[in-house]
């Protein structure tokens, strides 16, 4: 039996009370360009998140704002302002991605030049067990060689996969379809 595909469409919908909510009331670029406030950001982040966490998948981005906040041309100015600010947003992720790996592989490098001496240190002191000065000094080291291994792999690892995964969600919420509604 061919298996039936779903077409039913994933919606993210976010609301806003407000056009002021939505737009950085900083910014006098045109409303098609113009940056979202962070809140706005965060609101249709943590959104389409959400709805592909729950549906595997999110399809389509609807926008509510009061009618009076609606005109025709505002209809088609926010999608594209959408789409531009989360496209700059991801460019600027992958920008910072390649300063944590910069600053990740530097770490390292100090960590190696911090580590080996350690090493050092806690091979000597491990020759004197029993003592109790010399066994403070070489868990005092070992703390400290934990801790300085762990920056690195910290910035290397875990910080550019959430940065990675942030400029996809980005990426993704640039390219969905997106539809403005009256709230």
């Amino acid at each position: 039996m061919p298996e039936k595909k779903d077409t039913t469409t994933a919606r993210a919908s976010v609301p806003f009370r407000t056009l002021a909510h939505f737009f950085d009331a900083d910014d006098p670029t045109p409303e098609d360009h113009r940056e979202l406030s962070d809140r706005a950001e965060e609101k249709i982040f943590r959104e389409v998140l959400d709805v592909g966490s729950r549906t595997g998948r999110c399809d389509q981005l609807e926008i509510a704002l009061p009618a009076s906040d609606l005109a025709s041309d505002r209809q088609a100015a926010i999608p594209s302002a959408i789409r531009s600010h989360f496209r700059s947003r991801a460019d600027e992720v992958q920008r910072d991605m390649r300063l944590t790996q910069k600053v990740g592989l530097r770490e390292f490098r100090l960590t190696l030049a911090v580590c080996i001496p350690s090493f050092v240190g806690i091979a000597i002191c491990s020759q004197f067990k029993g003592d109790p000065i010399v066994e403070v000094v070489e868990n005092v080291l070992v703390i400290f060689c934990w801790v300085t291994i762990w920056q690195p792999f910290q910035s290397i690892v875990f910080d550019r996969w959430t940065q990675s995964e942030t400029a996809k969600v980005y990426r993704k919420i640039a390219e969905m379809a997106i539809s403005v509604k009256a709230a």
